[in-house]
């Protein structure tokens, strides 16, 4: 009998907007894994994405405070869902979030005021709000099965 481990690999599902845009990059099917391979192409996409989602942030771009970062990152309870239009209009759908305005005048702020602000920051420095909330509530890892 032979046993089976588990792969390492993860095989991933991509929609055909996505395939469009590697193609469009060169990527093809290459057994061979030259440079211009599915993997390669999407390890790089994802890379250049991360660069720009991690030097996009705020707090570093704008002088965007600490406090201000943190309630917004605790009221984007499910960024995962946003859509491209909301995080284009990141500072009016934090004013649709019940919570919001309060807890922004609790800490002394004008939610309008930093919403207006929120909506004034680049497209990839409210998607790194947007990534950095979803990592905020990230559920925890799981332990491994059989360790």
């Amino acid at each position: 009998m032979t046993s089976r481990r588990p792969s390492r690999n993860l095989i991933v599902s991509l929609p055909p907007n996505v395939l469009d845009r590697l193609r469009a990059r060169g990527a093809r099917s290459d057994q061979t894994h030259g440079p211009y391979n599915y993997t390669r192409q999407l390890t790089r996409s994802l890379n250049l994405y991360d660069s720009v989602v991690v030097r996009s942030d705020p707090r570093e771009t704008r002088g965007l405070s600490e406090q201000h970062y943190g309630l917004i990152l605790d009221v984007l309870r499910d960024p995962q869902r946003l859509e491209t239009f909301h995080i284009q209009r990141l500072g009016d759908y934090l004013l649709e979030i019940p919570e919001f305005p309060q807890r922004a005048r609790d800490l002394g702020l004008a939610p309008a005021e930093l919403a207006a602000t929120v909506n004034d920051l680049t497209f990839a420095e409210k998607l790194h709000l947007v990534d950095s909330a979803q990592i905020h509530h990230a559920p925890p890892a799981q332990k491994s099965r059989g360790k």
